[in-house]
């Protein structure tokens, strides 16, 4: 095998690799709307800026922990293409942290 058919091999090899990944993303290869990236983000920063403050209580700490759960768990729903289910998982991660003044 010379350098070009090398190079030729691994580029088809890449591109089937990247059909398949985006064949098996879900719901058809769409991307998640804009509004469900920006509640993701918000989600997120949120969950950073309160791992930056101080120590709470216990009870606060459980629907910290139940918030970054459901963060959680709404990127691997994003990950495989169900939308629904992220967005319904930050919805309510968004809502703990509203209660709590986040």
């Amino acid at each position: 095998m010379n350098h070009r058919t090398r190079w030729a091999a691994f580029a088809l090899a890449a591109f089937l690799a990247l059909g398949a990944r985006a064949t098996f993303a879900g719901d058809a290869g769409k991307a998640p709307p804009p509004e469900l990236r920006k509640l993701e983000r918000e989600v997120s920063l949120k969950l950073a800026h309160v791992r930056d403050e101080e120590s709470y209580d216990a009870s606060v700490r459980a629907q910290l922990h139940e918030a970054h759960q459901l963060d959680m768990t709404a990127e691997k729903n994003l990950a495989a293409g169900d939308y629904d289910s992220a967005r319904d998982n930050l919805v309510k991660a968004n809502a703990i942290l509203g209660r709590l003044g986040m």
